[in-house]
């Protein structure tokens, strides 16, 4: 189990009005990094690798399976209408519907391509909370049922490019799956430091 004897500066959220495709603002606070993690999928097995194509992230197949919350957090995000369009193929919609999920660790994770939302965004909730099901929505209507798994800091800003993941999320899976307390904090904070300006490059992007 890893355990913590300092505090981090993070990001953590300030509720705002839900609608189709929201977020939650944000505010700079010192929290104590959270200490208890799930394996965030439950109902029937699940596969997943250890690579992605051209950035951090891991794809998890187990069609119908129910994604949970992998530590207590609040919903910063969701999108609850697939508007996903082959034909332009915008990477800001190809997640289709899914759920940004701010840990009271300070660090976001975000699941993609679910069949159904079960949370609102500003939503408080614990560890095991189920946050949606694996589904075919966005660009995985052109390839087959998964969901997409996102490690990232918090942007304050809407973007998709440092949401969609930015460390390895296998190895914390692996963990997690076998009990293991293991945080992603502190990678987190490293990637934080080796690139300061992602998010503002990433908004940046994000508007045109």
């Amino acid at each position: 189990m890893n355990t913590f004897d300092s505090t981090a500066e993070v990001t953590v959220p300030t509720p705002s009005p839900s609608t189709t495709s929201t977020t939650v603002g944000l505010t700079t606070t010192t929290v104590e990094p959270a200490l208890e993690y799930a394996f965030p999928f439950v109902g029937q097995k699940v596969s997943y690798g250890s690579s992605h194509h051209d950035y951090p992230a891991t794809d998890v197949f187990g069609c119908g399976a129910f994604y949970i919350a992998p530590t207590s957090g609040m919903v910063l995000e969701i999108s609850t209408v697939d508007v996903w369009d082959p034909d332009v193929n915008d990477p800001a919609t190809r997640g289709g519907l899914y759920v940004s999920l701010l840990g009271d660790d300070g660090v976001r994770y975000y699941a993609a391509h679910l069949e159904q939302v079960l949370v609102e965004s500003g939503q408080v909730v614990p560890v095991g909370e189920p946050l949606g099901v694996i589904g075919d929505t966005g660009n995985a209507r052109a390839s087959e049922c998964h969901l997409h798994f996102g490690i990232s800091r918090p942007c304050e800003n809407p973007e998709w490019a440092v949401r969609r993941g930015e460390i390895w999320p296998y190895s914390y899976l692996d963990a997690w799956r076998a009990g293991e307390m293991r945080s992603p904090v502190w990678e987190i904070v490293k990637a934080t430091s080796d690139v300061p300006g992602a998010c503002e490059f990433a908004e940046a992007v994000a508007s045109g």
